[in-house]
């Protein structure tokens, strides 16, 4: 008889090794309201970002995806020019905390069906974004590193 032994399973880390948004986020990269799309769009190319802080007078309105360049393109490919960051800002915007950890941002952000959060203090000053990509290097480190203690 053939005894078969299953393959390991990585132990889960702990909660206290979950990393915070604070310590996986990028640095914030900002537009204003008033400022076109078209100027939103130079700003991700020159940055090479797909998302950009929206804000007003230095508090955080919400992200510019290049998906919202994207549509707002497609329905008018002049518009660019002559509409503002502001109007291509999906209706409901979510910010969150430094000290979530990277689990509960990524769930938020699973059910927003968002790929990135302003990171904001209290006042809702941005201190950066979490993107998807900074979620699955966080897990990546995770993973990793749970792989190598099991």
């Amino acid at each position: 008889m053939n005894a078969t032994t299953a393959p390991q399973q990585p132990v889960p880390p702990a909660a206290d090794e979950v990393p915070d948004v604070a310590s996986v986020m990028s640095p914030v990269v900002a537009v204003d309201v008033q400022d076109s799309l078209w100027t939103a769009m130079d700003v991700m190319l020159t940055h090479g970002l797909r998302n950009l802080v929206v804000t007003h007078q230095g508090i955080a309105r919400g992200v510019l995806s290049d998906r919202d360049l994207a549509a707002a393109w497609a329905k008018d490919p002049l518009g660019l020019k002559h509409r503002r960051a502001e109007h291509a800002l999906a209706p409901a915007q979510s910010f969150i905390g430094p000290d979530i950890d990277v689990v509960t941002a990524a769930a938020r952000m699973r059910q927003l069906g968002v790929c990135a959060l302003v990171v904001v203090e209290s006042t809702l000053v941005p201190l950066g974004v979490v993107t998807d990509r900074d979620l699955l290097d966080a897990l990546t480190a995770l993973l990793r590193d749970t792989g190598r203690r099991s």
